[in-house]
């Protein structure tokens, strides 16, 4: 629909109601209605789609930072007992690496 005219309101009144529309057919004079629904509008996802907003969703739910976990450290490092191993932090990036290329593949 193209609109010339500044009074957009009236002209999208049009895609606010059912539209019924009467068709005579010409050979038996029978009277055929038909309704149209302008603003029957909707959206639909895909299962992917839907795989990632359930995602999205949980998501929300984690915490960003482990309070008790950082609290501990930080108790930790002012004592001077604290001790980092770094095989096993190596470890974690290369397990949460994998996990997440694994996650990625069966996404796709």
């Amino acid at each position: 629909m193209k609109v010339k005219s500044n009074n957009l309101q009236t002209k999208l009144t049009v895609y606010g109601t059912a539209q019924v529309q009467v068709d005579r057919s010409e050979t038996t004079g029978a009277k055929k209605t038909k309704t149209f629904f302008a603003g029957a509008d909707r959206v639909d996802f895909s299962g992917y789609g839907q795989m990632i907003a359930d995602a999205q969703r949980a998501l929300a739910f984690i915490p960003d930072v482990r309070v008790p976990l950082v609290n501990q450290i930080q108790c930790d490092l002012r004592d001077g007992s604290y001790a980092f191993d770094h095989m096993k932090s190596a470890e974690g990036m290369l397990r949460e690496s994998f996990e997440n290329q694994a996650a990625l593949m069966y996404l796709m």
